[in-house]
């Protein structure tokens, strides 16, 4: 495909570390595909079989996470490199917690189950660096279980939206009404209208009709 040479496998956070001999023998004995999903094309979906590794490589990606009663979805932008949801590809319930859509134009490498299976137990650097991709997920979601959550409206807020983003900056989106915000939190509604009216009149948020557009989160978390 255009744009991609065995180069572009260092970009990738799996492949960082591998040498380029390795990484011409990946490219022969290993199943994989070069893919290029156009904008608005969906490349995984939240609760669907995970059965592949995607490693988007070029693009930028809008990463949606539906709640179990469909009361609430985030919206997460993502910047290419990027390993879409290792952690989904084993496990007792091999399934994407997310769903990925293409913003612009991605270009991305997908490697079968098998043939990650097959770098795992072949090459030392791969194996290492998954573990330690995956080690990062785990203790980022256990370190948050003892966050202080203890706070005024606004810093519970900001704490609700922090634990639910991937990386903490950029832009965010939280489709929402004031009510199911209000029980997420534990909070009157009044308090929450209150509170999210303080944040935009600082511009650190925009409020739509059941919608919160967080154009920096860094700017908002900075203001706890």
């Amino acid at each position: 495909m255009e744009n991609f040479t065995l180069d572009t496998l260092t970009d990738l956070p799996l492949f960082q570390g591998i040498g380029k001999s390795e990484l011409a023998r990946f490219a022969t004995s290993v199943p994989h595909k070069i893919k290029r999903y156009a904008a608005g094309e969906r490349i995984a979906e939240q609760d669907h079989p995970c059965q592949q590794l995607v490693l988007a490589f070029r693009g930028v990606l809008q990463m949606c996470t539906r709640s179990d009663n469909n009361r609430f979805a985030f919206h997460e932008r993502l910047q290419a490199p990027i390993a879409l949801q290792p952690e989904a590809l084993y496990g007792i319930s091999p399934r994407y917690t997310h769903t990925f859509t293409a913003q612009t134009e991605v270009q991305a490498i997908v490697i079968p189950k098998e043939g990650v299976t097959q770098l795992f137990s072949s090459l030392e650097v791969f194996r290492l660096n998954l573990i330690n991709l995956l080690s990062t997920f785990i203790y980022r979601q256990s370190r948050w279980l003892w966050h202080n959550l203890s706070g005024d409206t606004e810093k519970r807020i900001i704490n609700f939206i922090h634990a639910h983003s991937i990386h903490p900056a950029g832009e965010k989106i939280l489709d929402i009404s004031m009510e199911d915000f209000g029980l997420q939190i534990n909070e009157p509604r009044m308090n929450i209208s209150q509170a999210l009216n303080r944040l935009q009149k600082k511009n650190l948020i925009l409020l739509k009709r059941k919608r919160i557009i967080i154009p920096a989160l860094e700017k908002l978390i900075q203001t706890c």
